[in-house]
């Protein structure tokens, strides 16, 4: 996964070339002709700050520069520190007079890395023009949720995106999506300070507002923009895999920058300010998901229906064994890696689950609020969480808890059960 996302990271200025300069071919095919000469006034573009950046570069390889030109002058009207739309501005001044045949080819002295870091936003946000899947599919992430969650938040760390999807009776609906920022060096984090953005899934935990950041960072308080929403990383099975790390959020930029880097934060989701406030009211504080995944999986309503209920069924085919006081079959459902929050491993735990199981005549399970997500990439995870109320004979016991699952031997396992934290 790791070697994946550094080879992703090096790659993608190769690609920006390819997909950002047409082959055999300049920008402008022939700049000496008195048409790119002169001046002339062009028709800008309208929309979003992205739908114009993007109708620029297109206005530039189809030869209208003035198009080109009065859409990057309208959007830094608007937009005055977008640093991508001052790229195409300076290349568009050198297109008067030499052909160009790469975006950011008339940038001058604008330093190496810097002018890399805009092509690569350029190729991210051109890339995900072309993908129509969340508005045709559903995501394979969100396949349950809880009736309380309104709202799912979806990042594709690949796609350098971040999506959200309404809760319509039970089925994700799509609502937005917005070009978002990750870790430096890509996702899966595993230790404090390796400036990744961790897979998973997470909750939003709470919500720290400028001012209370103003009070409490001071200058570095510009760093988050907004404002931050922090998610919970490290999540239960994260530190039982040793994972270390803090500080992990959903936050908007400095008051200079428009916009950053695809791969420019220390492991954190970064927003424009403008779509960070948007993605702000579909948060619910301690109940949203924040689903962070390698490469987004969209599927069918089939499919999607399909998975749905091959969940519920896995989940109620173990609350139905525990409860009926199946003993064996109840303890099949769990990894030969499991791990209890108490740090039981797979023995501890079915010698415990025996002994108890033998001193019950009957017990019964109901869970409410239950909701299920998967992390995708090659060893999917699906996170379940729930309220649990268990009664038997000689115990009432009532906590919120959840599970994860993995796949071992071809069948979902649980590798984590505990309480919700």
């Amino acid at each position: 996964m790791r070697s994946l996302f550094i080879w992703g990271k090096r790659s993608t200025c190769l690609l920006a070339l390819l997909m950002l300069a047409p082959p055999a071919r300049p920008i402008v095919s022939n700049p000496a002709k008195p048409q790119y000469l002169e001046e002339k006034i062009g028709s800008a573009s309208i929309g979003s700050p992205e739908q114009r950046i993007l109708a620029a570069i297109d206005h530039i390889r189809n030869g209208r520069l003035a198009d080109a030109r009065a859409t990057v002058n309208a959007l830094l009207l608007e937009q005055p520190n977008y640093r991508l739309a001052h790229l195409l501005s300076g290349d568009l001044y050198a297109m008067r007079t030499m052909p160009l045949n790469n975006i950011g080819a008339g940038s001058g002295k604008l330093a190496t890395d810097q002018l890399n870091d805009l092509r690569k936003e350029a190729l991210a946000r051109m890339t995900n023009r072309q993908t129509k899947e969340p508005q045709a599919l559903l995501p394979a992430h969100l396949l349950v949720f809880a009736p309380s969650q309104q709202y799912a938040i979806l990042v594709d760390a690949a796609a350098s995106r971040i999506y959200v999807f309404k809760n319509v009776d039970g089925v994700p609906s799509y609502v937005t999506d917005h070009y978002a920022t990750i870790g430096k060096l890509g996702a899966d984090k595993f230790k404090e300070g390796d400036q990744r953005t961790p897979l998973g899934v997470y909750f939003v935990t709470s919500h720290l507002t400028r001012p209370y950041l103003d009070k409490t960072r001071g200058a570095q308080a510009d760093l988050y923009g907004v404002g931050a929403w922090p998610i919970s990383f490290p999540n239960e099975i994260d530190k039982s895999e040793g994972r270390t790390g803090s500080g992990i959020w959903l936050h908007g930029v400095p008051a200079n920058t428009y916009a950053r880097a695809p791969w420019a934060s220390n492991g954190c989701v970064a927003m424009t300010n403008e779509e960070m406030l948007d993605i702000a009211q579909y948060i619910q504080i301690g109940q949203t998901p924040v689903v962070i995944v390698p490469k987004a999986e969209w599927v069918s309503k089939v499919e999607w229906q399909s998975r749905h209920d091959a969940a519920l069924s896995l989940i109620d085919g173990w609350r139905e064994e525990w409860e009926s006081l199946k003993t064996q079959p109840y303890l099949n459902r769990y990894a030969k890696q499991f791990k209890s929050d108490d740090g039981q491993d797979l023995a501890t735990w079915s010698h415990q689950k025996t002994l108890v199981s033998a001193g019950k005549r009957w017990s019964k399970v109901h869970l409410d609020e239950l909701s299920i997500f998967t992390s995708g990439g090659p060893n999917p995870r699906l996170t379940t969480s729930f309220k649990q109320d268990y009664r038997s004979n000689n115990l009432d016991n009532q906590m919120k808890k959840r599970q994860y699952w993995q796949q071992e031997d071809g069948a979902w396992k649980i590798i984590f059960e505990g309480a919700a934290t």
